[in-house]
C-alpha cells in the first residue's frame, strides 16, 4: 500500500472517531447518531473511547489541533442522514457512497433500502478492512450492498461502476461525504461530471467542502490555519475549495442545480443546539455542504 492509501485508511478511522465520541452525548438533541462508528475502531481506540475521562481529553487535545471538528462531524452526520433518507423516500433507484470510508448508512438505514441498490466505492485496502469488520458483526457481507474497490490513480469510476451493475438509466443519489476538499479542481470536476453524464435528470449529488476563502487566510473563518497545518503534516493537505458565494454558478457551469447550500453557523443553529437552547459547540469554520441536481435537457426554441 502506499502511502497516499495508508493516508486515507487514517482519514477514514479519525472521521469515524469523532462520530464516536459524539454517540456519548448525553442530549439526544445533539447526540451523533452513528452507533456503528466504534465498531470500525481497532480495540484500543474502542476501549479509550468508552472511557469518560479519557474520551474527554482526546477531544480536546484533538480539537486543538482541529478546532470545531467534533461539532463538524456531528452536525455534518446529522444533515447528510436527512438527505439521504429524503432520497430514499423519494424514491432513487441507486445510492452510490463515493470514498465510502467507514460510512454506516447502508446498514444504519437497512430497512429503507428495500427498493434501492447501494454501491460503496472506495480503495481497496480501506475496503478490505471495512469488510472484515462487517462479517464480524454480521456473520458475512451485507448481500444488499455492492464493494466496488476502486484504485484512483488508475481508473475512473466509469472503469468500475457499471462492471459492479450501476445503471445509467436509474435515478441515483451520490453521497461524497469528506474527499472534495483532498483534491484537485480536475478531480472534483471528473466526478461531477461521471454525475451528469451518467445518471438522468433528477438524480443528485451531496457533498461537503471547503470555503475558498479559508484557505485564502480569510479571518472570517478562525481556526482554518490549524487545519491546514496538521492537515499538511499529516501528508493530507487541503487544496480545494469553492467561494461560498459562487455556489451555485460552480455548479451550475458543470451541469448542476444546487438544491441546498449550508455553511457552518447554519449547521451549528439546525444541529448542535441544545435541548435548553445552548449551543454544544462550534463547527468548523470553513466546513459547507452542497446537494446538487442533475439538470435536465435544456429546452430549445
Amino acid at each position: 500500500m502506499n502511502r497516499d492509501k495508508r493516508r486515507a485508511d487514517r482519514t477514514a478511522e479519525g472521521v469515524a472517531i469523532w462520530r464516536a465520541m459524539g454517540v456519548h452525548e448525553p442530549d439526544s438533541s445533539v447526540r451523533n447518531p452513528d452507533l456503528m462508528a466504534a465498531q470500525f475502531l481497532g480495540p484500543i481506540s474502542r476501549a479509550a473511547l468508552s472511557i469518560a475521562p479519557l474520551r474527554s481529553w482526546l477531544m480536546s487535545h484533538f480539537g486543538r489541533r482541529f478546532p470545531g471538528a467534533y461539532g463538524c462531524a456531528t452536525a455534518r452526520t446529522l444533515h447528510l442522514d436527512a438527505l439521504f433518507v429524503n432520497a430514499l423516500e423519494e424514491g432513487v433507484e441507486q445510492v452510490v457512497l463515493l470514498g465510502a470510508g467507514y460510512d454506516s448508512r447502508a446498514y444504519r438505514f437497512r430497512e429503507r433500502l428495500s427498493k434501492a441498490r447501494v454501491f460503496e466505492v472506495d480503495l481497496p485496502a480501506t475496503q478490505v478492512k471495512k469488510q472484515q469488520r462487517l462479517q464480524s458483526l454480521f456473520g458475512s457481507l451485507p448481500d444488499w450492498v455492492r464493494y466496488v474497490p476502486i484504485d484512483f490513480d488508475t481508473q475512473r469510476l466509469e472503469d468500475v461502476l457499471p462492471a459492479a451493475g450501476f445503471e445509467r438509466s436509474a435515478r441515483t443519489f451520490f453521497l461524497w461525504e469528506g474527499v472534495s476538499m483532498y483534491l484537485t479542481q480536475e478531480g472534483v470536476d471528473q466526478t461531477l461530471g461521471f454525475v451528469v453524464r451518467n445518471t438522468p435528470p433528477g438524480s443528485s449529488i451531496a457533498f461537503d467542502y471547503v470555503a475558498q476563502g479559508a484557505l485564502r487566510g480569510d479571518p472570517r473563518y478562525p481556526g482554518t490555519e490549524q487545519w491546514i497545518r496538521s492537515l499538511a503534516e499529516m501528508g493530507h493537505p487541503m487544496t480545494f475549495g469553492i467561494e461560498e458565494d459562487a455556489t451555485e454558478r460552480f455548479l451550475r457551469e458543470r451541469g448542476l442545480e444546487v438544491v441546498s447550500r449550508v455553511g457552518s453557523a447554519e449547521l451549528e443553529r439546525r444541529y448542535l443546539v441544545r435541548s435548553n437552547g445552548d449551543l454544544l459547540c462550534s463547527a468548523s469554520s470553513f466546513l459547507c455542504i452542497a446537494h446538487a441536481r442533475v439538470q435536465g435537457p435544456v429546452s430549445r426554441p
